[in-house]
């Protein structure tokens, strides 16, 4: 979902690998340092972070930043901070396997050349899907809709996980 919300307004395939690879790297730095380190954290928490950044970059894409605060943040420096905690996020969940150390740097690159390729192939449907959407003429008039229905499941998501946090 926050991968949409970075590409929404992206028009050149040269700008849409410019930000999935700084995801993808913060991405990489923090699921081979969390599991590496066993930096744990609570998978809640990371949850309702990863929530709050599908919302984040809907109010990014609908100029709320620019309305509220009279500036845009740096979308690079965003996209690649939220690599970093969505990277945490699966850390976290692998943590909980009690991985054993043999083999272990080979096992968690092959793991996240899957979930890069994962990526990969979701984005190509998105970007096809988006490329129909963006010809048929009704883009524009329904984008701030999509991107309100980006932030809410974004803040439901955070809300969800924090109610987890918060009472497990």
């Amino acid at each position: 979902l926050l991968l949409l919300g970075v590409i929404f307004f992206l028009y050149r395939l040269k700008d849409v690998g410019i930000y999935v690879t700084l995801f993808a790297v913060g991405h990489v730095i923090t699921l081979l340092a969390g599991v590496l380190m066993e930096i744990s954290v609570s998978a809640y928490l990371i949850d309702a972070i990863i929530g709050f950044s599908v919302a984040y970059k809907a109010l990014d894409n609908m100029g709320a930043f620019q309305r509220w605060f009279g500036f845009q943040p740096n979308t690079k420096v965003a996209t690649f901070g939220f690599g970093l905690i969505h990277g945490f996020g699966l850390a976290t969940k692998l943590l909980d396997y009690q991985l054993q150390p043999d083999g272990l740097l080979v096992n968690l690159l092959s793991f996240n050349v899957g979930v890069e390729i994962g990526q990969v192939l979701a984005l190509a449907v998105i970007l096809i899907a988006m490329t129909y959407w963006r010809k048929s003429g009704n883009f524009m008039r329904h984008a701030y809709t999509a991107n309100t229905v980006m932030m809410m499941l974004g803040f439901l998501l955070m809300g969800y996980q924090l109610v987890g946090y918060f009472t497990v």
